[in-house]
């Protein structure tokens, strides 16, 4: 008995006990698995809008079926014939979508392109878009956070 009771009052067994407190307290707080990462690409419609936004931007309005409308404003060096198209990689809530620019030769040139993203469910996401550097521009970046509700809407600056 007296053994037993001289055990707990040690110094070693209280740096032990705070030591495995200290794990079970990280354990809980870990950040839960991600999931698997899903991988999309759409093409966008491109416009000329000739609008007030003529600054690199995105616009992301969110519809009324969940699906979240991306409009890319500012697209510069793109011909009517040339391509606008976003490779989307999906993790949990994360969302990273990069710009890929075919600037294409007919004369004409368009401003906007606009794609619809459908797999968006009504939760906070975490979006950044890439424009990557091409020969005449530098590469162009923006984040930000959005909450799918129907009618909700954020414009970010590329920067």
């Amino acid at each position: 008995m007296l053994l037993a009771s001289s055990v707990f009052q040690s110094l070693e067994f209280y740096v032990i006990a705070v030591v495995v407190a200290a794990a079970i307290v990280a354990l809980l707080g870990r950040r839960p698995s991600m999931g698997q990462a899903r991988s999309y690409v759409y093409d966008g419609a491109t416009t000329l809008e000739d609008s007030a936004v003529s600054q690199p931007s995105i616009e992301l309005v969110c519809l009324d079926d969940g699906s979240v409308a991306l409009r890319r404003h500012g697209l510069r060096g793109v011909r009517q014939d040339g391509q606008v198209a976003i490779e989307v990689e999906v993790a949990g809530f994360d969302v990273r979508i990069t710009e890929r620019i075919t600037p294409g030769h007919w004369p004409g040139a368009v401003d906007t392109a606009e794609f619809r993203l459908p797999f968006m469910g009504r939760e906070r996401y975490f979006i950044s878009y890439t424009s990557p550097l091409s020969d005449s521009q530098e590469e162009l970046f923006g984040s930000l956070t959005l909450l799918n509700r129907p009618g909700n809407r954020a414009l970010r600056t590329l920067k």
